[in-house]
């Protein structure tokens, strides 16, 4: 009787291992397939050309002319689109912002007992411009870095037009 309780241990024994041997490789080939996996997606968010793509999307920022030709240009690059299209969006803001304090400060200069208010729209609107240059320089960091950084309010209204 004690040989029949130890035949079918070591069968128990043999499955055991064997089922650990035959699970352990499929974990880890699951592993290493998830890591490609993500390479690919970032490589299709730029286009299939990585570098080129961050390059012009980051200039794009930089110079505005630019961004607007390669929201053109490039229709079938959804990562140098939508950057192309904040940096637009930004950068109207930012000149819509500058020409209505541009008037304030006018109308407030001609004004000869309110000429303080004048100098502080004065400082305000270059204070908008120098946020709106520091925000630009942020993203086109950002997107030459291959990130896909969105502007609050900006980069929503952007998604929607990509």
């Amino acid at each position: 009787m004690a040989t029949k309780k130890e035949k079918p241990v070591a069968t128990i024994e043999e499955e055991t291992v064997e089922e650990v041997v035959t699970t352990e490789p499929a974990v880890e080939k699951k592993a290493a397939t998830k890591a490609p996996e993500k390479k690919e997606e970032t490589h299709k968010k730029s286009g299939g050309k990585e570098k080129d793509s961050n390059l012009l999307a980051a200039l794009g920022y930089i110079i505005g002319v630019l961004a607007i030709i390669l929201y053109f240009v490039k229709p079938n690059d959804k990562y140098v689109r939508f950057h192309a299209l904040q940096s637009v969006l930004l950068w109207v803001g930012v000149i819509v912002v500058m020409v209505v304090f541009g008037i304030g400060t006018t109308i407030l200069s001609l004004i000869p007992v309110i000429n303080v208010l004048a100098c502080i729209t004065g400082v305000i609107a270059a204070f908008f411009w120098v946020i709106g240059l520091i925000a630009a320089l942020y993203c086109a960091w950002k997107s030459y870095n291959g990130e896909e950084y969105e502007l609050p309010y900006i980069g929503a209204m952007a998604k929607k037009h990509v």
